[in-house]
């Protein structure tokens, strides 16, 4: 129950950019894990069914040992998207699937009946009345990960992308560096950032370590290489709310990876 508030509270508070889907990875057990996003899709589609039904098959699923799947919105649903020549979905990461319309847990707030399904013949989402069409359903699940991923790839990103404006928009006011002032730190990243020729920072391993009241920490293994220089370590980050926004509030190195 606490790390339901906890997620309920940073859901309903944080500006979440536009997802995007990244690196799908079949997990062999009938799912796919989007590794961007740290969604978990049901690797098989459901067959045709109503819209409720399709709520209630993903509410019920029992897969891979999980409980807790639900029917995804259309934004998340749309992550999928990948140009093909017969579709619109990766075949690799879900072998089989037919080019159709699928159904997402999105409704229009005025036309209650009226829901959004997504089409993997051209990509695009639709309006449907839900009582009078069968649609497929593929249903998904969230890591303890997922809702802190978009912040922790906007800030690898934003690193290898030497963009410091960016890159120091990932820190909260109350973040204070281990050592010297928070001005000090701000200049030296600065530096770090724009001297090399080009940068690249991978994550890994990402695992959520603790959750208290609107703050988590999560660790994970850092890559970093520059044109002069590279090393792993293993980080944690602390994470919280600040207007409304979720920002790193702390950062110390725990280990160097040999």
């Amino acid at each position: 129950m606490k790390r339901f508030m906890l997620l309920a509270t940073i859901l309903s508070l944080v500006s979440t950019p536009g997802l995007q889907a990244s690196e799908l990875i079949d997990r062999n057990n009938g799912t796919v894990i989007d590794k961007g996003s740290g969604l978990i899709w049901q690797q098989e589609a459901s067959g045709r069914m109503p819209w409720l039904e399709a709520v209630r098959f993903c509410n019920q699923l029992d897969l891979a040992g999980m409980r807790g799947w639900r029917l995804p919105f259309k934004d998340e649903l749309r992550t999928l998207i990948s140009p093909g020549n017969d579709s619109y979905i990766e075949s690799k990461a879900f072998p089989g699937t037919e080019a159709e319309v699928y159904w997402s847990l999105s409704r229009e707030e005025q036309q209650p009946d009226q829901v959004w399904g997504v089409s993997f013949a051209d990509g695009k989402d639709y309006l449907f009345d839900r009582k009078n069409f069968n649609f497929q359903a593929r249903c998904m699940i969230e890591t303890a990960e997922a809702v802190y991923l978009p912040l922790l790839n906007k800030w690898s990103q934003a690193w290898s992308a030497q963009d410091v404006e960016k890159y120091l928009a990932c820190y909260g006011q109350s973040f204070a560096p281990e050592k010297g002032t928070r001005e000090d730190w701000a200049k030296q990243r600065q530096v770090r950032l724009t001297k090399p020729n080009k940068i690249k920072v991978e994550l890994g391993e990402v695992k959520v370590v603790s959750e208290e009241g609107s703050r988590a920490e999560v660790m994970f293994r850092q890559s970093y290489s520059s044109d002069s220089y590279h090393d792993q370590v293993m980080k944690v980050l602390t994470l919280g709310l600040e207007r409304g926004e979720l920002v790193i509030v702390g950062e110390r190195t725990i280990s160097k990876i040999k």
